[in-house]
């Protein structure tokens, strides 16, 4: 594959905003445009977009303007996925590269099943993003983990892993990509519901106790699921991870669905313990904390 000549992106949450402005300081040859209809456009020009106080000016490109790009970067919330996938059709050629960048381990199932072999899988990991409507506020902008789901190395991983590096963007190529999705999803299934469904902070999560054991619970059977999946996370990962990973975080910050439900938005709840739940059924493997987080967190959304 040749060098990534144009792109695009559609969402302009946390992630879209946190990639998003790179890449519009850094448009290929052939440009660079947000996907957005025209109602949206409307609202985004109405309040300014900042990221870190700086004003983001984006350009803009209706479905109905759309053209086959070379990189397409997909950055909406899970419950938004469908459309998204409907609106970006216009955009994508026989060469496009897509990139998901939403949390979980569905979204390039879904996406790959509409548009096969344009997908590379991805992780994003280490931000410390936090939005307030159209305001970010993000000091350390992590990484972004691009892999072919089997594990080979191509010529449009790397071109696509140079395009976004020389945007600015910290890309980790890997070549055991399926094995990162299900550690981040192992730690987002324990940290962001347990965060969400007991109102803490990292530092809350941090100290022992009920919160911190359903927390730690939760990732137990994501590894327990996982296996079934052949994915040898090791049993010990969640304490790993709390012990090695968990200082890391600032005690007065918080996951991103704690941000969603202060805000009143739709939760990641179905990419999290939904499809851990579902998966659990499918092999036989107990989630009752999973279950206790589902529940929890739809009784949370249907009071809004």
């Amino acid at each position: 594959m040749q060098d990534i000549r144009s792109s695009a992106l559609i969402g302009l949450g946390a992630l879209g905003i946190l990639f998003g402005w790179p890449m519009q300081c850094h448009p290929p040859r052939d440009g660079f445009a947000v996907i957005a209809d025209e109602a949206r456009i409307r609202r985004y020009q109405a309040i300014p977009t900042l990221y870190n106080g700086q004003t983001c000016r984006f350009c803009y490109c209706t479905p109905a303007q759309g053209k086959p790009v070379d990189f397409l970067l997909v950055a909406v919330k899970a419950t938004a996925l469908d459309d998204a996938a409907r609106e970006i059709r216009p955009f994508v050629g026989p060469d496009t590269v897509i990139v998901s960048v939403l949390n979980g381990i569905s979204s390039e199932e879904t996406l790959s099943a509409l548009y096969p072999g344009r997908l590379l899988w991805s992780v994003a990991l280490g931000m410390d993003a936090t939005r307030d409507g159209r305001s970010l506020v993000c000091k350390t902008p992590g990484c972004l983990q691009l892999g072919e789901r089997d594990g080979s190395v191509t010529p449009r991983l790397r071109a696509a892993a140079d395009y976004l590096s020389g945007c600015g963007i910290a890309v980790e190529v890997c070549t055991d990509i399926l094995y990162k999705q299900w550690h981040k999803l192992m730690m987002n299934d324990g940290l962001n519901q347990a965060a969400a469904v007991f109102d803490l902070t990292y530092g809350g999560l941090r100290r022992p106790g009920p919160a911190r054991d359903k927390m730690m619970q939760a990732m137990h059977e994501v590894v327990a699921v996982a296996h079934r999946e052949g994915i040898a996370l090791p049993d010990d990962a969640p304490e790993t991870w709390l012990r090695e990973m968990m200082p890391r975080f600032a005690a007065d910050a918080m996951p991103s669905m704690r941000q969603d439900v202060l805000a009143h938005r739709p939760t990641e709840v179905e990419q999290f313990a939904g499809v851990i739940r579902r998966l659990g059924r499918k092999h036989g493997v107990p989630t009752p904390v999973n279950d206790f987080f589902y529940q929890r967190l739809r009784e949370i959304e249907q009071r809004w």
